[in-house]
């Protein structure tokens, strides 16, 4: 167990005993990205949050904030949300923006026919849109004869965190519109004498914060997409003043299955809260479930061998403001495969890194699973700097580190952990490096290079490369040329992901990037494949 706190709202103190569950218990977790590696203590622990719920009798929801899985794969989507339901007894999910991965048609064939529910106050959808039949603006759930309202939020920014071709359908409303809409879904649910509201939100921690603030009659919030891990009740922190002045819950289980939650709560005759503990707790699941793979191989099939790691270095705790060794190997796959001279990829682009032992498709598929489509174009040598730059200052500029690094083959750079870019070198097919000139880069020096679909767009989160040249573009993604680029290895069945230093963040003495566990992100270094 990592913490609990428990928490009295009448006399503004920690609560010496733990409060009665059966008042409300509430199971949590958010953005799993259908991390099969360590879903399975997420799953475990939602089977024993049910069983102890019903020998104590009490009232009981298990909720996801959203992201519950990633990418356009919807066989593999549609296993997770089945394990979700029949496994896990889920209740209902937010929708995050990784449900959308596959378009609104394929969170649809996927939620059809689920008792599983999905809830987003904040969706604009077209008339025709299927996902309107799945989708709800909120959801009343009654046990023990008590009823609970439910809403929900899609994140603000998902124009810019989703592809492009997924938007055709369905929007989300800015903070403000958000707020109206809440609101008036909150006084609607009232208006039926429903008192108690929990909102499930995919929205980030800070803006949680702020929508508990600006809303009257919201209880909890349990929130997910900043990746946050949110411990205890504690006041002035993630419990906050609704707009009439009444504590609001705010909490979040950071990614991956790492982390879930258990939250205790007691209301008055108001419904306002009167007690709450929330218990965060660490996923005790560190390798592959043998029985998730067994049940994943019965409804998937089993996957081709690619080869055998003897030894990978794990993702990053924030892979947004650290390069891993998998991440650097899945950039010279793309560039060896497409024969460019350099290769970018979006640092959380890559969503976890397979263990040792046996490697399979879909452990590559898996660890890439946005499906996005790979580009060939070129760049000019001051375009290329000012991308780094650029991605260097935002991305240490930020609370949460979005939108990431850009993680390279055929350059290296060393940067400052308050996002200088100090160095840069290209690095030729032989290994040799020529130095460039971050201070004075050349317009005329032009390298071909490779990186997807996302990271082209020109309103995205890397605008500096939207594509100046002319483009040739694939049908597949880095998972593709990853999976070739292993198998023609002659070690690949002795794969090792160790640090090659191509990237290095220098610690300073006041880093200005302030989010989780930073201190362990400072010194870092980038790997290759060996």
């Amino acid at each position: 167990m990592i913490n609990m706190n428990s928490y009295s709202f009448d006399n503004f103190r920690l609560a010496t005993k733990p409060i009665n569950p059966a008042k409300l218990s509430i199971y949590y977790y958010n953005d799993t990205h259908g991390n099969s590696d360590q879903i399975a203590g997420v799953v475990h622990g939602a089977r024993e949050f049910k069983k102890q719920s019903l020998e104590k009798d009490s009232v009981n929801f298990v909720l996801s904030a959203g992201d519950n899985y990633s990418g356009a794969d919807v066989n593999k989507n549609n296993f997770i949300v089945n394990l979700m339901q029949n496994i896990m007894g889920v209740d209902l999910s937010a929708v995050g923006n990784h449900e959308i991965d596959a378009g609104s048609k394929g969170l649809y064939e996927v939620a059809k026919n689920k008792k599983v529910g999905f809830v987003a106050t904040n969706a604009i959808m077209t008339p025709d849109n299927p996902m309107q039949k799945v989708i709800k603006k909120s959801v009343i759930k009654e046990q023990k004869g008590v009823k609970y309202g439910f809403i929900g939020t899609m994140p603000v920014d998902f124009s810019t965190c989703t592809k492009k071709d997924v938007q055709k359908d369905i929007s989300v409303m800015d903070f403000d519109q958000s707020v109206q809409a809440l609101q008036k879904e909150i006084d609607n649910l009232k208006a039926q004498g429903i008192n108690k509201i929990i909102m499930l939100s995919h929205s980030g921690y800070e803006t949680d914060k702020k929508y508990a603030e600006n809303l009257d009659g919201v209880d909890i919030i349990v929130g997910g997409h900043t990746h946050s891990v949110v411990e205890g009740a504690k006041e002035g922190e993630n419990i906050v003043k609704s707009k009439s002045g009444e504590p609001v819950l705010i909490v979040q289980a950071g990614e991956n299955g790492k982390y879930y939650g258990v939250i205790d709560a007691e209301f008055n005759e108001k419904g306002v809260l009167k007690t709450v503990a929330n218990e965060l707790s660490e996923s005790t699941n560190k390798n592959k479930s043998p029985i998730i793979e067994h049940i994943k191989e019965q409804y998937l099939g089993k996957s081709p061998k690619v080869g055998t790691i003897s030894k990978a270095e794990p993702l990053p705790k924030n892979r947004r403001i650290a390069p891993c060794a998998w991440t650097n190997a899945v950039a010279d796959s793309m560039r060896s495969e497409l024969g460019v001279q350099i290769a970018l990829i979006n640092a959380a682009n890559i969503r976890k890194v397979p263990q040792a032992g046996i490697l399979t498709e879909r452990d590559i598929s898996e660890s890439a699973p946005m499906k996005n489509k790979l580009l060939k174009t070129k760049i000019t040598q001051k375009q290329l700097v000012a991308a780094i730059k650029s991605s260097l200052q935002r991305t240490f500029n930020h609370k949460e580190g979005v939108p990431g690094l850009l993680i390279a083959s055929g350059i290296s750079y060393k940067a400052d952990d308050k996002g200088n870019l100090l160095e840069m070198n290209f690095i030729n097919q032989d290994g040799t490096k020529t130095p460039i000139d971050i201070n004075n880069p050349s317009e005329n020096t032009v390298y071909s290079i490779a990186y997807d679909s996302f990271a082209a767009q020109k309103e995205g989160e890397y605008p500096e490369l939207y594509p100046q040249f002319e483009t040739e573009n694939f049908e597949f993604d880095k998972d593709t040329t990853m999976i070739n680029y292993l198998r023609k290895l002659p070690n690949k069945d002795k794969l090792e992901f160790i640090d090659d230093k191509r990237i290095e963040i220098q610690k300073t003495s006041q880093p200005i990037f302030q989010g989780n566990n930073s201190q362990s992100f400072l010194s870092l270094t980038c790997p290759k494949v060996s």
